[in-house]
């Protein structure tokens, strides 16, 4: 009975007999015949299904309400005791930016995985904002500021912004020896919020933040267009430490003006479902994360 409800409750939220057939590992002709088999223990029609849509009746709409409660008190049950068995152990399947994950994710994992053997872990690089919902995966990491929503956020860390400009655009202009020399420079900047964000903000050497309002010809609305710009040779441009590292070890890139800090950071959280009880597989890498960033 649980496992048909799980079916039913599955081909519902995926809309489609073939996405519940993906997620519960099953072909779409086993999942036709589990809801068909299910329906005649009950008695009654749970879907009205045509070629095109899947449409719940109103016997369905009642059971698929309390099968998301039944469901999720025996996932939550399962959980308590769970805490009791141990280690944290399943597949957890984390998906996060290309540069998170390249230079901060998996150089952690020999340790985690060494000290959770019993974890395995699914990682999908992706600078797409895929998944918003966490269908698919158990944690996603992220940065810049996350909206509110129901998935808890957690912070884990940040990313160390640097000045950085190509050797081409260098060979045109004079590399700035202190903040007031950007001035005389094109700055590439990202848009935030509909606005062109042009306010740099330095720490000097006496500890005093100076801010610096710089201009350039050129706007883009993310951080991979400024970052490609800026390769590009159209100026100079804010980006993070973890995205320029591998070029500025080749000579592709050329960081400026290190010995003055750069006051903002981006944010790097975590989110994942909430519940009363979160998975011990969850709680103990969004921990490991917090204590190892």
């Amino acid at each position: 009975m649980q496992d048909d409800i799980k079916v039913f409750a599955t081909v519902v939220e995926q809309n489609s007999f073939a996405g519940a057939a993906k997620i519960l590992g099953l072909t779409r002709s086993a999942i036709c015949r589990r809801i068909d088999r299910f329906e005649k223990r009950l008695g009654v029609r749970l879907l009205d299904r045509t070629t095109r849509r899947i449409k719940l009746t109103d016997a369905g709409g009642v059971l698929f309400e309390r099968s998301l409660h039944i469901l999720g008190e025996i996932a939550e049950a399962e959980i308590a005791v769970s805490q009791y068995g141990g280690e944290p152990q399943g597949t957890l399947r984390v998906t996060t930016p290309i540069m998170i994950g390249l230079h901060k994710i998996i150089p952690l994992l020999p340790n985690f995985l060494e000290s959770h053997p019993h974890i395995k872990i699914q990682l999908n690089l992706s600078d797409d904002a895929i998944d918003p919902s966490l269908t698919d995966h158990d944690v996603a990491l992220r940065w810049g500021s996350p909206t509110p929503s129901t998935i808890i956020i957690t912070k884990i860390g940040g990313a160390r912004q640097i000045l950085c400009a190509s050797p081409q655009y260098l060979e045109r202009k004079q590399i700035p020896q202190e903040p007031k020399d950007l001035l005389h420079h094109n700055c590439l900047l990202m848009t935030r919020l509909g606005s062109a964000f042009n306010e740099w903000n330095f720490k000097l050497s006496n500890g005093e933040i100076q801010s610096l309002r710089v201009y350039g010809n050129f706007v883009v609305t993310g951080g991979h267009g400024n970052y490609q710009a800026v390769l590009a040779g159209l100026g100079i441009g804010r980006v993070t430490d973890l995205r320029a590292r591998s070029d500025l070890e080749t000579g592709q890139l050329v960081q400026l003006l290190s010995n003055y800090q750069i006051i903002e950071t981006i944010p790097i959280f975590a989110a994942y479902k909430g519940s009363r009880l979160v998975p011990p597989k969850i709680r103990a890498f969004v921990s490991f994360l917090q204590n190892n960033f």
